[in-house]
């Protein structure tokens, strides 16, 4: 790192908020014109003006450093001698200032003006006030303070958006949310619903780590939800901690400090819970000194990723041999030094192929496609694009976080790139752009594109990489220039900004229900599915099966087909074997009942996953309503109960429009 100034700082932190502040006017704008609000004749005027003012400011700082003329950006008064009233002032600012950005985000902003922007630019100046009180009570430089205020916040931003959500409401916390504690409860499905129902195909690993709470019987939703969080943060947290301990540093602080850092980047995406197995795997077990437990490293991360997703398959293999590049000169012969990572690469996708067959036949799937569902699904190329779907667009958001860690990567290998072979930096550089390219695909498919968890292979990658040569790990050749170049610290602190952006949208008010009304639409659930029982036959649950799973719906069986996010995944594909066995179940009237969400006979055509929506009419929706209608809508939730039309349906083949 260069070395510390006020000038750099004044510098980054004019710039930052002023970028900030025009993202937050044009955030503002928007959001007046969904609330109708005339703006000239409002005290909107005000709060736009003083953005502006801040805008112009750094624009002006920014003139007068290209004339040379920056000397009033280093006239900071010093700090005061250190008394017990000055520190219990740097107390009170350091506390006061993190209070504040709680009550701006959740109180002051959160009805009115709840876009990211507008609460970021606060947190950037309530931020300097808590700096300003960890340099009275430290008397660290303004640099440091403020890097320490950043990620300590974000970090507890990101803490407080994993456990916000843990609650005992019985139904399911946004789409889907529900289902995944089914999915987990699969891998027990004799012991609770007492059959043999076929393992989950979608993310097995993912669910098996949430099954670990099934092992004691008879824990409620609120515990699997709590674990869920804990899964988040704590395997997160986990592989931070190995990529700095894998740095070596000297000072403990700086690297509980890279482990802090990884931990944000890594929930940016975010990298999923069950790559960060793969990820501890490789960082905890691959070294050029030890090739056996490497290659043990890699094989068991790669049999992970065989049940995980098809393009995590090459991944263990490719973070394994991209630490190898980083750690190990090129000193012997090039068919000699590229032969361990050769070895990474077949033994790896051998593994992933093989565990991915293995689980498969003992899936107890009575159809083995579905594993290959994903592989057929339409792609969205516009979404890479800001988007109804994804505000930011997936190249703009990936260019967002890599951007100043790409600056300070220059900064670091402009001095001595020539002391690395070129065939090293060429596969770091080639590996990197697989992930990446391989990560757009995936975003853009059907179903994807609405963050940058796709991209969580790159992600880890970039963050391997990036910290590697900040932290001056990376071999050189030997009779190599060691004397890598210095970061600085205005892109330090960007790239802590960065992550400390996308933690604070995590916050937000914890969830909360009316208990009472809950209870009572779960009471008129079950007398209606009482009522239909009485005909013979059996009750769906497209939806809400976490209500069997916790015992919520005393007497309904288990009816293992056509759960919603199987039936999303069919509809996205297209399969017709699949949904035309539904169709003839619907058609034949199998169920007395089926619970799902509102069903529309029509395509929605605004909003966030239009396509994705159109799918789910299409061949799962307007077949639901053609031959079933909806007779109890519950409202504390969007569930409804649906029962069989009186007439013989004559409903359409989705297949023939």
């Amino acid at each position: 790192m260069t070395a510390a100034t006020d000038r750099s700082f004044a510098r980054f932190l004019l710039g930052a908020s002023s970028a900030v502040a025009l993202a937050a006017i044009v955030q503002t704008f928007q959001q007046l014109r969904i609330l109708g609000v005339d703006f000239l004749r409002s005290k909107w005027v005000l709060w736009i003006g003083l953005l502006a003012l801040n805008v112009l400011a750094g624009g002006y700082a920014l003139w007068r450093s290209r004339q040379g003329g920056t000397a009033f950006l280093d006239r900071v008064p010093p700090l005061p001698r250190s008394t017990w009233y000055i520190k219990a002032a740097g107390a009170l600012l350091l506390i006061g200032g993190f209070a504040l950005v709680w009550v701006v985000r959740l109180r002051i902003l959160a009805d009115i003006l709840p876009q990211l922007f507008p609460t970021l630019w606060f947190f950037i100046w309530l931020s300097l006030l808590e700096a300003l009180g960890l340099r009275l009570l430290a008397h660290w430089s303004w640099p440091t303070s403020y890097a320490i205020v950043l990620v300590s916040q974000a970090v507890a931003f990101q803490i407080y958006g994993h456990v916000a959500g843990v609650s005992d409401y019985p139904f399911s916390i946004g789409y889907s949310e529900g289902g995944r504690h089914y999915y987990a409860s699969l891998f027990f499905a004799p012991s609770l619903y007492g059959v043999d129902a076929s393992l989950p195909f979608l993310h097995p690993s993912r669910y098996f780590l949430m099954s670990v709470p099934f092992l004691v019987k008879g824990l409620p939703l609120v515990t699997h939800r709590a674990w869920q969080s804990l899964l988040w943060i704590g395997l997160t947290w986990l592989a931070g901690w190995l990529l700095a301990r894998r740095l070596q540093l000297k000072r403990p602080w700086l690297s509980a400090f890279i482990a802090a850092w990884a931990f944000l980047f890594f929930l940016q995406g975010a990298v999923y819970y069950h790559l960060q197995v793969v990820v501890i795997l490789v960082l905890g077990g691959v070294s050029a000194r030890h090739p056996r437990r490497s290659l043990a490293a890699v094989v068991l991360a790669s049999a992970w990723a065989g049940i995980s997703r098809i393009n995590w398959f090459p991944v263990p293999a490719m973070l394994a041999a991209a630490i190898y590049v980083l750690e190990t000169p090129l000193t012997a012969s090039r068919s000699l030094y590229w032969r361990r990572p050769v070895a990474w690469m077949l033994l790896g996708l051998a593994s992933a192929l093989a565990s991915q067959w293995a689980y498969a036949l003992g899936s107890r799937s009575s159809d083995l496609r579905v594993f290959a569902s994903s592989v057929s699904s339409a792609l969205l190329w516009d979404r890479l694009l800001p988007n109804s779907t994804f505000s930011m667009g997936i190249l703009p958001g990936i260019a967002i976080v890599i951007l100043p860690l790409s600056i300070g990567v220059w900064q670091i290998v402009s001095a001595c790139f020539k002391s690395v072979h070129p065939h090293r930096w060429a596969f770091l550089a080639g590996t990197l752009s697989i992930l990446f390219l391989g990560g757009l695909v995936v975003s853009v498919k059907i179903g994807g594109g609405a963050d940058l968890h796709n991209l969580d292979a790159f992600l880890v990658c970039v963050a391997i990489i990036a910290s590697s040569l900040f932290a001056g790990r990376v071999a050189v050749e030997p009779g190599g220039h060691r004397a890598w170049g210095k970061v600085g610290w205005p892109v330090i602190l960007w790239a802590l900004l960065v992550p400390a952006g996308f933690a604070l949208a995590k916050v937000g008010a914890p969830f909360a229900y009316d208990r009472a009304r809950a209870a009572s639409d779960l009471q008129s659930l079950r007398g209606a599915i009482r009522q239909a029982a009485q005909e013979e036959g059996e009750v769906l649950l497209i939806s809400e099966r976490q209500l069997l799973t916790f015992e919520q719906l005393p007497g309904v069986a288990l009816v293992p087909e056509y759960e919603q996010m199987e039936l999303m995944e069919m509809a996205m594909s297209g399969n017709r074997t699949y949904l035309s066995d539904y169709y003839r179940d619907l058609a034949d009237h199998r169920f007395v009942a089926v619970i799902a969400e509102d069903q529309k006979f029509t395509e929605r055509k605004r909003g966030a996953f239009v396509e994705e929506n159109a799918a789910w009419v299409r061949y799962v929706g307007a077949p639901l309503l053609c031959a079933y209608k909806p007779v109890l809508s519950l409202r504390s939730a969007n569930v409804q109960l649906f029962v069989p039309r009186p007439a013989p349906p004559g409903c359409p083949d989705p297949f023939l429009k």
